[in-house]
């Protein structure tokens, strides 16, 4: 009588599954691509979560922003339309301050142009260079610190003098990495000193010109780049995460008090948290995600079925095969094992090559952030245990038809 073991069953399947191979590579293909969207999408969303969380915490949870507009985060019909206001004016950014100062700390600052260009040494940028305005205070609350040299002093950035910080691209490029400090560079034909560096921070929301940007003192702008019109921006900071709602609530009345805004009037500007952003946009990958699992779902639940098609075809082209091992003295749970253990083997091959493809999706995801790789495990996991199940599900029919085979009827089959 024939005996056969677990091993002998799984040496059975892969051969079986050897000879009939261009039929397993299209399923298990299948079932990769399926596993490609539930890894790839998931660990990149995992990826961009925790780059998110990262570049926003570097700001601090304990602040928040007051501009003269409100946000526009979202995707597709959750998208809200971006409402402007009265822009906020230079000198109502100053008395913000002034009546703030004692409850926390403000910074205003203003985008001065995006697209400048900058010389030094010879060596000319593309003009992509970020031109922006800011005060003393702007360093302590925007995230960014400071390398080489210095920022600007109270007195500099209330005074028209062409001082300058520039990001750590800009080092590289135009002075090669050498000492920048008191060198001179022309900012769109305007000359300005060098008076300090900011570290490299890399790309922020995807836009890399975090690196590429030129601090200038809020005064000198405004005397001699910025219109009246352009509205400043106000981040304000303070020392307890505890005191953040009654801090924002204090900003809220105070620049209603700046403003001059009566009792019944609406507020004409944004209070927004600093994390609240970050907070947003990870809802909306929720969307994203919402996809990756319908896709996966809907290309392994084809797998499976084209798994089961195949698995029924080979009952049909193995009939006298079986027979013929029944006839030997093997039992019908030898045969459905044998059937069940090589439809898990088939959607295990396409899940390997599926969590192989979604890793080198994550991988790219993570090298394009600039953040650390981090190998998603529980995906990894929850991927081979899906296989193990459709792979389970999509045998058990053909499985049972195996078994069920009459060894003299299935002799007899041609």
């Amino acid at each position: 009588k024939a005996e056969l073991t677990t091993q002998d069953n799984i040496k059975l399947a892969l051969k079986n599954i050897k000879s009939n191979f261009l039929r397993t590579c299209i399923t298990a293909l299948i079932i990769a691509i399926g596993i490609l969207a539930l890894v790839g999408i998931l660990s990149s969303i995992d990826g961009i979560k925790s780059f998110l969380n990262n570049s926003f915490n570097r700001l601090g949870s304990n602040s928040f922003n007051i501009q003269n507009r409100t946000s526009s985060l979202g995707f597709g019909s959750s998208r809200s339309k971006r409402v402007y206001y009265k822009p906020i004016s230079y000198k109502e950014a100053q008395d913000f301050k002034e009546e703030f100062n004692s409850f926390g700390t403000v910074s205003f600052s203003n985008t001065v142009k995006w697209n400048s260009e900058v010389i030094a040494n010879s060596i000319k940028t593309d003009p992509n260079v970020l031109v922006k305005a800011v005060d003393e205070s702007y360093l302590l609350l925007s995230g960014y610190d400071l390398g080489k040299g210095r920022f600007f002093t109270a007195f500099e950035s209330q005074s028209a003098i062409p001082l300058a910080v520039i990001g750590s691209e800009l080092v590289t490029r135009l002075f090669n990495n050498q000492d920048p400090i008191d060198q001179f560079i022309k900012v769109d034909g305007v000359k300005y000193r060098v008076i300090g560096t900011l570290t490299e921070k890399g790309a922020s929301l995807g836009m890399g010109a975090s690196d590429r940007q030129v601090l200038v003192s809020v005064a000198f702008a405004r005397a001699n780049l910025l219109s009246r019109s352009q509205s400043y921006q106000l981040v304000c900071g303070v020392n307890d995460v505890n005191q953040l709602e009654q801090a924002i609530e204090e900003a809220r009345l105070t620049f209603r008090k700046v403003r001059n805004l009566r009792t019944t009037d609406e507020n004409n500007f944004e209070i927004s948290r600093s994390d609240a952003i970050a907070t947003k946009l990870i809802q909306n990958l929720s969307m994203v995600q919402l996809a990756a699992y319908f896709i996966a779902a809907i290309t392994l639940f084809g797998a499976g079925i084209g798994l089961m098609n195949i698995m029924l075809v080979g009952v049909t082209e193995r009939t006298k095969e079986i027979g013929t091992v029944k006839a030997l003295g093997a039992k019908s749970r030898d045969i459905k094992q044998q059937f069940l253990i090589e439809a898990i083997l088939v959607c295990q091959i396409g899940g390997l090559v599926g969590v192989f493809l979604g890793m080198l999706v994550g991988l790219a995801v993570a090298k394009g952030l600039g953040i650390a790789f981090v190998m998603p495990w529980n995906w990894v996991i929850i991927a081979f245990i899906i296989c193990f199940i459709i792979g389970l599900i999509s045998g058990v029919y053909p499985a049972n038809k195996a078994a069920k085979l009459n060894p003299i009827d299935s002799l007899r089959y041609e």
